[in-house]
């Protein structure tokens, strides 16, 4: 039996709008692509580089976020506390719980602050502790990074996802770490 071509165009009608009706859920509710606007992750991350945010992801330390500031601007930051951390940063030393914490993605900008004549790379603030529900977060470019230290505590509810995956440029394609 020979099937009509209209049959087959209708059944591969219905495979692309199921397929188009899986991505864009996909889309609203697990992941979502994004393209980094500021210097304040460099060099983790250069202007106009593509990320993906996972959406459905447990924050914890070191990871990468986007967050929503205003209503149309986000802001991509390093989360430094989690709820119920104490975060401090004594002679450019980042203490968490009284714990000294290393921050190995700073040594290239620890090297651009001594050679632009900073003394320090972040200037020390006192003890804080992050409440229940918020993060502090901080970017890598900590000469050029407006973060918790101007904008206070982030509101769990305010962030868009955990950066997962770098989409270009093509040649730093892959996981981020």
């Amino acid at each position: 039996m020979i099937e009509e071509p209209s049959h087959r165009l209708i059944a591969w009608m219905k495979v692309i709008i199921l397929a188009s009706l899986v991505l864009l859920g996909a889309r609203q509710f697990i992941f979502e692509p994004v393209e980094v606007h500021g210097k304040s992750m460099m060099p983790t991350f250069e202007e106009n580089d593509r990320i993906l945010l996972m959406k459905i992801s447990d924050i914890e330390r070191s990871d990468m976020i986007v967050f929503k500031v205003a209503e149309d601007r986000n802001y991509l930051k390093r989360v430094v506390g989690v709820p119920g951390d104490v975060v401090e940063m004594n002679n450019d030393h980042l203490y968490i719980n009284g714990v000294e914490t290393a921050e190995p993605y700073l040594e290239q900008n620890r090297k651009v602050a001594k050679q632009l004549g900073f003394s320090k790379l972040t200037e020390d603030f006192s003890a804080v502790t992050v409440p229940a529900g918020y993060y502090f977060v901080m970017g890598d470019n900590r000469l050029n990074s407006v973060d918790s230290r101007m904008l206070g505590f982030i509101k769990g509810d305010n962030i868009l996802g955990e950066v997962k995956f770098r989409l270009s440029p093509v040649d730093h394609l892959g996981p981020v770490k």
